[in-house]
């Protein structure tokens, strides 16, 4: 070996080193724990081991809970004794502290009410107005997928409700083909995909088993009897502790429904930018954070695309949404 071939390899060999070192060093500091917010050291009561609590939730999620809520959390913490307690909340602010125990914790903090044909006149803007302009605007630029997000689904029946309503109105356009059995089909050239995503992993495993139950103050309470032909009938399951009988959602709609755990926080990472959001009765959990989600939902908007809104909600006019009404119902476009 030349003395040049020797020169050269020691100093391969010493790059190589200080490479690896600092590799080393690189993963070391990965492996470390992530910083967590000090907790505030004067919990010394069940009111302020709440409010730190609830403080914490805010900067995480978003949500903020109100003053209803911090009540109804001390109420319940009036039961456990005050050293486990503080044990417990010290615990969540620390640099291990699982997501699960947080999550588990927003649980308790949101209220997930919902049920089939939710403020029906709204959706029944979204029927006539919204998704006829909609097809109709894709047809004519040769794009014949549809993608819809809900976003705060809940326990899922707002999002099939809309691939429900998606699918008719591609049935009545021309573009989807109904079964003698009530299933809709969209044919071959068109698509559609509904996802619908939540804060909550309880919530999101109801929505994917498609499963539901009738009763008084069920998810069918108040549904238009037109979309029972979206169900099948779970006879082995029928009678149910409620006396109602279990529904399962068909596999027409099942198949272009998706779901997934979400902050709306965060930003929604997609490929492909959605034509329709559908985001209802969420904003109000959203107090200091309003502006951040609904920029959220606007970011994956496609141009064109609409944004509807609960009818309680406000949208800001500065992020560049141009306002649409119909009998009293808005919603907004993307231009």
């Amino acid at each position: 070996m030349s003395q040049s071939t020797a020169s050269t390899i020691d100093q391969l060999l010493s790059s190589l080193k200080m490479a690896t070192g600092t590799l080393r060093e690189t993963l070391r500091e990965a492996q470390k724990p992530s910083a967590a917010p000090e907790p505030p050291h004067a919990m010394k009561s069940r009111q302020a081991i709440v409010s730190a609590l609830m403080c914490e939730v805010e900067r995480r999620y978003g949500i903020a809970p109100g003053d209803q809520v911090e009540r109804k959390l001390v109420r319940i913490f009036e039961a456990m004794i005050f050293e486990e307690l503080e044990h417990w909340s010290q615990s969540l602010f620390s640099p291990y502290a699982i997501e699960a125990e947080w999550l588990s914790l927003v649980e308790c903090l949101t209220v997930h009410e919902t049920y089939f044909d939710r403020d029906r006149e709204q959706l029944s803007a979204l029927f006539t107005e919204i998704l006829p302009h909609l097809i109709e605007k894709k047809h004519r630029s040769g794009d014949y997928r549809i993608r819809i997000w809900s976003a705060g689904c809940s326990s899922g029946e707002e999002t099939y409700n809309l691939t429900m309503l998606a699918l008719m109105a591609l049935r009545d356009a021309g573009f989807a083909l109904e079964r003698s059995d009530g299933s809709i089909v969209p044919v071959p050239t068109w698509s559609l995909y509904v996802l619908g995503s939540d804060i909550s992993s309880q919530m999101i495993r109801i929505a994917k088993s498609g499963i539901y139950t009738t009763g008084e103050m069920g998810s069918f309470r108040s549904m238009n009897p037109q979309l029972w032909q979206f169900f099948d009938e779970l006879k082995e399951l029928n009678e149910t502790a409620s006396g109602g009988r279990s529904m399962r959602i068909k596999r027409c709609i099942a198949s272009l429904t998706g779901f997934r755990r979400h902050n709306l926080m965060d930003m929604m990472v997609e490929a492909t930018p959605f034509d329709l959001i559908v985001c209802r009765n969420v904003l109000i959990y959203f107090d200091n954070n309003k502006k951040k989600v609904l920029e959220n939902l606007c970011r994956p908007l496609a141009p064109g695309g609409v944004l509807v809104l609960g009818a309680t909600d406000v949208m800001l006019n500065q992020l560049g949404l141009e306002r649409h009404q119909h009998n009293g119902d808005f919603w907004y476009e993307k231009v």
